[in-house]
């Protein structure tokens, strides 16, 4: 099962995003700061990141360098920019 890192902190969109990852067949573990993404993100764990750019104690770019440093996995950036839709 392919496991995807998800960082995201309106609880709504990660909840929302998490269930339909899962229904697809992934594995999804969820975070919503900066802080609980650098310390909980296991190198050789994860097979894709999801990043929202605005986290409450920063922002996605630094979890990206992070994750960048100790793994070369896809990345991709979510921003809802005041709409979900």
């Amino acid at each position: 099962m392919k496991q995807i890192f998800l960082v995201e902190d309106d609880k709504e969109i990660s909840k929302n995003l998490a269930r339909l990852l899962q229904s697809e067949g992934f594995a999804v573990t969820c975070v919503s700061t900066q802080k609980e993404a650098v310390s909980m993100f296991l190198p050789d764990k994860y097979d894709l990141a999801l990043i929202d750019l605005s986290l409450p104690d920063g922002n996605g770019f630094t979890v990206c360098t992070q994750i960048r440093q100790t793994h070369n996995i896809p990345v991709i950036f979510l921003t809802a920019s005041g709409d979900e839709a």
